[in-house]
């Protein structure tokens, strides 16, 4: 595929996405997609530093602004911020647990690949309250926060408790944010967070008697065996074991997870190219199936092989893609890259925003920015250079 053609319909969108408050889920006025939001804004201002456009990253900034402005006294980072009218969510069925990671990320990488430190001193007390928010959401001070159904960008799949993904996230926060503004304690955190994801989610024999729930956990390898990937979720009612693509992946690239290799290998092996977003699917005879089917708030998406329940979507295969680029190589990442534009450019580059896992139709919202993200900032990672931690 031609790249050049590529690389210029994922900019137009951005372009086109872009608004002087921020980047736009969507262009199109569906549901609630022509909204600042914190988690597409921050992956399609990743994208823009990616690219090095200087009228993107200028959005992304608008962007960073738009979501510091609306911080709560308590250290809530918007969900999503209306264009129209300035209305602020911060969550719809649940809070959101990965916004205020997301937007830290965000502003620690626009500082450090622009060298304008300015937009972090002026945030400098919202970062302390947003440390402070994670730090009362351990509840029991073990250094994993505890997120409800629906808490983060999987907001209609099952996982809920002490979800990989989050944690993740949050070591991210800690780390990038404490290194810039030269806070000890908030590295220390970050270690300690580390620490209990290798406890927590590493399903292996050397791990089997540590964590918050070790009893569980025990039951698990003995039911299914070690695995080389980090557990999607548990709860104190025992494990979900998932695997999740995007937590995987960003455990990676954040230099956290055990064996990037292993993990990498398993899901080429067991689930091919393009990873959906969670797997296995979640069938009706499953009893999960229940708590997926009374999950939404629009329409009933997650039917077997769509959206969350076994959905693909660039988005998340972007970050698969960069994973496999820095612990396999350049011929991985490439392959990768090159389904993922094979997705995006069906329908004459509609860029959907997940795609069936067995017939690979799209089944989400067209013109969605975070999929032409997904394919940007992997495509310019490898012919440019780019990276998310030193």
């Amino acid at each position: 595929m031609d790249l050049q053609i590529a690389n210029d319909k994922a900019l137009e969108l951005l372009r086109k996405a872009s608004h002087k408050m921020g980047f736009l889920a969507s262009t199109l006025p569906t549901d609630n997609y022509q909204r600042i939001w914190a988690r597409d804004g921050v992956i399609c201002g990743l994208a823009a530093l990616a690219s090095r456009e200087q009228d993107l990253i200028e959005t992304f900034k608008r962007t960073l602004l738009t979501l510091g402005k609306h911080i709560s006294p308590y250290g809530n980072v918007p969900s999503n911020v209306d264009v129209q009218e300035s209305k602020v969510s911060y969550g719809g069925l649940a809070g959101r647990a990965d916004t205020g990671s997301w937007w830290l990320i965000g502003l620690s990488l626009y500082s450090k690949f622009t060298g304008d430190y300015s937009i972090i001193e002026n945030f400098k007390e919202n970062i302390s309250r947003i440390h402070s928010l994670y730090q009362a959401w351990e509840y029991n001070n073990k250094n994993l926060i505890y997120v409800p159904l629906a808490g983060d960008w999987a907001d209609e799949y099952v996982l809920h408790g002490y979800v990989l993904y989050d944690q993740v996230l949050r070591y991210a926060a800690l780390k990038l944010t404490g290194q810039i503004l030269e806070r000890q304690d908030w590295l220390d955190k970050a270690e300690a967070v580390k620490m209990a994801i290798y406890e927590n989610y590493y399903l292996n024999k050397t791990w089997i008697k540590s964590g918050i729930h070790p009893m569980a956990k025990r039951k698990l390898i003995e039911r299914q065996g070690e695995k080389p990937f980090l557990s999607a979720s548990f709860h104190p009612a025992g494990y979900q074991p998932y695997f999740d693509a995007l937590g995987n992946a960003l455990a990676i690239l954040f230099k956290i997870h055990p064996d990037p290799v292993g993990c990498l290998d398993w899901g080429l092996r067991n689930l091919g190219g393009c990873v959906p977003a969670f797997a296995p699917v979640i069938h009706q005879n499953n009893p999960d199936f229940k708590l997926l089917e009374e999950n939404y708030r629009f329409e009933f998406r997650n039917k077997p092989y769509e959206f969350h329940n076994g959905g693909v979507w660039p988005m998340v295969n972007g970050f698969w893609g960069l994973a496999m680029y820095f612990s396999k190589g350049k011929t991985e990442a490439e392959g990768i890259l090159e389904l993922i534009k094979g997705l995006n450019r069906k329908n004459d580059w509609e860029f959907n925003e997940c795609f069936q896992g067995r017939s690979y139709e799209p089944c989400g919202v067209p013109s969605c920015t975070w999929s032409a993200a997904g394919q940007l900032l992997l495509e310019h990672t490898i012919t440019k250079g780019f990276y998310l931690l030193d």
